[in-house]
């Protein structure tokens, strides 16, 4: 028995030893094989990038499970969400079956922790979400199936830990941020049918619709438990606790997908029927002051949704809200709010969105004497908006800090009055019809002054004034001064009802002018994008959105404008907001020393990058407050950092900012002149690389005159074309391009003259012209003007020189050339003179001798033709007395 007993004890230390062993070598064996797998089944299936850090994989902790612990998750988005990260996380753990590893046919996923996330989700306008990574699954008609996943789900249990998540959603107008998240989700998944547990907290919750902030870090608590049909895919709400600050709801009900569609009947009323429990929904109310805050009056709130939700269907709908004369007041103030009467009901019956009743019925409340009333009746909300209602108040804002506490540093006063009336379909307007819609009445705000330490700079409206018509809303004056900046503004819009009821077209032309517009003062940033600490996971939304249902023309006078570091005077020109784009037309204004006309357009369509167009006519800028003011012009030209004087460009260009507002240097594609009268260049790499290689000190500083040089900029890179340029008594001419990664590759030619030339540097030339005479085959000397050019190359803060005088020693070979032919031609020319001199001169004497043999015998011919005529003369005088004699007889 001793003897077995002893056997017993060491077979089962070597099995706890090989355990042992196996807990630590198991690891390293796997660890690869499983983290590999991990990256490959994520890559294969995500149209995102998938990376993490440190990983750790174990078996003392989790038991009889591997632990797989990756550090620094990321999934990074591409295409239109490259470079946002979906998930930044910096723990995840996961827990997997260990015998399902050894045998390699499924890895069995038992639990997942998440510590430490931020989520950024985020949905275009066109409805495309980041988080719609799954690559789509294989058309199984054409293609060979897909080899099934290594992974299954046993999920028991299911953490996540101090998590920010910032959903933005364009395509709704809805941002909502969650801080410190933590959930806890508890269930057998591997059973058809078990108890789900779930229970989740939010230290601050933030929630905004359409601009309109509606919760405000609000503290939330969700404990809720489900019974789960995992055959039927229908889930029923059991026991759940719904908290949001100190309101608490109840659900009951259950959803149901057994298909595409999901079917649901939920109600929710709510848990605590006191009047105080709903005001601690206020922004700001639920404070440390908010417990002592008294309060009475009944509050009656529930909600259901019944029917199918898919692509076509919606399910019915309804809510009622209602609160019976409540008050309220803190201990520490005077006065307290009264009355208050509030009656809404919201209904849908059969989830057609036109069928849609909103009635306001009555709306009451008097804020220590100041009363608000509001009824508002909406019908047929979708096809034609029948509105019938009317908005009353009178708010003397002095009087809001005897019954809202405000912060010490907050500041308020000023008058609110409001008398609109609003009764009519929507189609009457859109008709033109406006004799059948009754839309009139003003709203008006005078001498509001307010201040807090969100906006230190502080907001004055002097006056502002709306009047209503069923035409229009006009804006007959506003003077407003915030901070140190000033407006006044008058104008009208047009379709303002069917802009709120229809998210129709809104018009609007106004006229603005200000003495001072510091911008600076208003760029802050979003108390949402403070919550994590990563500014890539929690940035706005990316570049300043233009809604697309504005059209507004805004003609604007601004005497000083501040933005950044620039100071802008003289503005004048029309902005117009049209299509979620911006257009800028004929925009004048002075600054950096000079001025400028800009015409161009921002279109911010896509609200992760912007499109830019403009068209720039730049007078007189200076060179190095251009510089430091726009980070943009050192990469496109690096010599600026080092050039004094002023320029002057006309120029067009294009491009892509990114969602920091910043250029994306290869997409920038434009081209332009650009003129100086004269710059100097002083500590420039290049000219100082320059006079070093021809041992000339005054080309390492030069002074340039009377620049006129073409450029174009495309593909990351800007091409000056070849131009001329004055310095001292030289000339250089200048071709070549810079890369905004910082490379140059440029050829200048220098033409100048030896008499500037000092000892050193003639002694340098005349080593190039050797060089060059032995290449051309040559003896040459230097002439008075020397030729060299310079090949640049490198990077502009180290830049390469190559000098050559080959053009100066082919140049002075064909001058040679060129003068001995000149003199041969000049030889040729005079013999062919003097040939030309004797053969004129011969055919002069030739000539000569015809005209005399030619007048000799003209003489001799007419001599003897005048013989001739004489001899016939005569005989034909005898023949004429012959028969004279013959008629009269007479004796010859």
């Amino acid at each position: 028995m001793k003897k077995f007993i002893k056997r017993f004890f060491k077979i089962l230390g070597v099995l706890l030893l090989l355990l042992i062993a196996a807990i630590i070598i198991l690891p390293i064996v796997f660890k690869d094989k499983i983290v590999e797998k991990v990256k490959q089944e994520a890559n294969n299936n995500l149209n995102a990038t998938v990376n993490f850090g440190e990983f750790d994989l174990s078996l003392f902790s989790s038991f009889p499970d591997f632990r797989l612990t990756l550090n620094d998750l990321s999934v990074v988005g591409i295409n239109e969400f490259k470079g946002d990260s979906l998930i930044a996380l910096k723990t995840l753990k996961v827990d997997v079956n260990l015998m399902s590893v050894i045998k390699g046919d499924q890895y069995k996923i038992n639990s997942i922790l998440l510590d430490n996330a931020r989520i950024n989700a985020l949905v275009l306008k066109d409805g495309k979400a980041n988080w719609d990574i799954a690559k789509p699954s294989a058309d199984t008609t054409t293609a060979a199936p897909s080899e099934p996943t290594k992974f299954k789900m046993m999920l028991s249990s299911f953490e996540i830990k101090n998590t920010n998540i910032v959903y933005d959603d364009a395509q709704m107008g809805m941002r909502t941020v969650i801080v410190g998240l933590n959930h806890t989700l508890k269930g057998d998944f591997t059973q058809d049918n078990f108890l789900m547990e779930t229970l989740t907290t939010m230290d601050k919750w933030d929630l905004a619709y359409g601009g309109v902030k509606y919760l405000s870090k609000v503290k939330t608590s969700f404990k809720v438990d489900m019974d789960m049909d995992m055959l039927n895919s229908k889930y029923t709400f059991k026991e759940n606790e719904f908290d949001i600050n100190d309101l608490g709801l109840g659900l009951d009900g259950w959803i149901a997908m057994p298909k595409d569609d999901i079917d649901m009947d939920i109600k929710f009323v709510a848990k605590k029927t006191d009047f105080k429990s709903i005001l601690s929904l206020i922004p700001g109310a639920y404070t440390k002051d908010f417990e002592g805050v008294k309060a009475s009056g009944k509050l009656a709130l529930d909600a259901w949704v019944k029917g199918k939700y898919n692509d076509k269907v919606m399910p019915a709908f309804g809510a009622k809200l209602k609160i019976d004369n409540a008050n309220f007041q803190y201990p520490s103030l005077p006065k307290a709010v009264n009355n208050i009467f509030v009656d809404i009901d919201v209904k849908n019956k059969d989830g057609q969105p036109d069928n849609t009743l909103i009635d306001i019925n009555r709306f009451h409340v008097e804020m220590a004497q100041n009363p608000v009333d509001v009824v508002m009746h909406v019908s047929t909300p979708v096809s034609d908006p029948n509105i019938n209602g009317t908005i009353k108040a009178k708010i003397d804002l002095v009087s809001v800090k005897e019954f809202i506490p405000l912060e010490a540093d907050q500041k308020l006063s000023g008058v609110i009055t409001s008398d609109v009336t609003l009764k009519g379909k929507m189609s009457s307007i859109e008709q033109e019809k406006y004799d059948e819609f009754n839309a009139a009445g003003k709203f008006a705000i005078a001498n509001m002054d307010y201040k807090d330490k969100e906006t230190p700079y502080g907001i004055l409206i002097k006056i502002m004034e709306l009047n209503f018509t069923p035409q229009t809303v006009e804006l007959t004056s506003l003077d407003t001064k915030i901070g140190k900046s000033d407006i006044r503004a008058n104008g009208k819009m047009d379709n303002l009802l069917a802009y709120v009821f229809k998210d129709e077209l809104l018009k609007g032309t106004f006229n603005m002018n200000s003495t001072l517009l510091d911008l600076n003062e208003f760029m802050t940033e979003e108390e949402g994008a403070a919550a994590a600490p990563s500014a890539a996971d929690t940035a706005s939304s990316g570049v300043v959105e233009i809604p697309g249902n504005i059209d507004f023309v805004l003609n604007s006078t601004i005497s000083k404008l501040i933005y950044d570091n620039i100071n802008i005077t003289n503005v004048s020109g029309a902005v117009v907001l049209r299509d979620s784009k911006v257009d800028m037309r004929d925009l004048k204004m002075n600054l950096l020393d000079g001025s400028m006309v800009m015409n161009g357009s921002y279109d911010a369509k896509n609200p992760r990058k912007a499109k830019v167009a403009f068209d720039m006519n730049i007078v007189e800028f200076d060179v190095q407050k251009t510089v430091k003011t726009f980070a943009t012009v050192e990469k496109m030209a690096p010599i600026a950092k080092k050039t004094f004087g002023k320029f002057s460009t006309k120029m067009t260009f294009n491009g892509v900012l990114n969602e920091k507002m910043e250029p994306e240097l290869n997409t920038l594609n434009g081209a332009g002149v650009i003129q100086t009268k004269s710059v100097s260049v002083k500590g420039q790499p290049m000219f100082e690389k320059i006079g070093e290689a021809m041992k000339n000190d005054k080309i390492k500083n030069p002074t340039l005159q009377d620049i006129n040089a073409s450029f174009e900029f495309k593909d990351g890179r800007v091409t000056v074309k070849p131009f001329d340029i004055k310095w001292d008594n030289s000339k250089i001419n200048i071709a070549g391009s810079t890369g905004f990664d910082n490379t140059i590759d440029y050829k200048m030619r220098f033409e100048m003259p030896r008499k500037d030339l000092g000892g050193a540097a003639n002694t340098a030339m005349e080593g190039l012209l050797a060089q060059a005479n032995t290449a051309a085959n040559s003896n040459l000397a230097l002439g008075e003007t020397v030729k060299v050019n310079a090949l640049v190359g490198g990077t502009s803060d180290k830049p390469t020189v190559k000098l050559d005088m080959k053009e100066q020693a082919s140049s002075m070979k064909d001058n040679l050339k060129d003068a001995a032919k000149a003199e041969l031609d000049k030889q040729k020319e005079a013999l062919t003179n003097k040939a030309k001199e004797e053969a004129d001169k011969l055919k002069a004497e030739g000539e000569a001798k015809a005209r005399a043999e030619a007048d000799r015998i003209k003489k001799e011919a007419e001599a003897k033709a005048k013989a001739e005529a004489d001899k016939l003369k005569d005989k034909a005088k005898d023949k004429a007395k012959d028969a004279i004699k013959d008629k009269f007889k007479l004796p010859k």
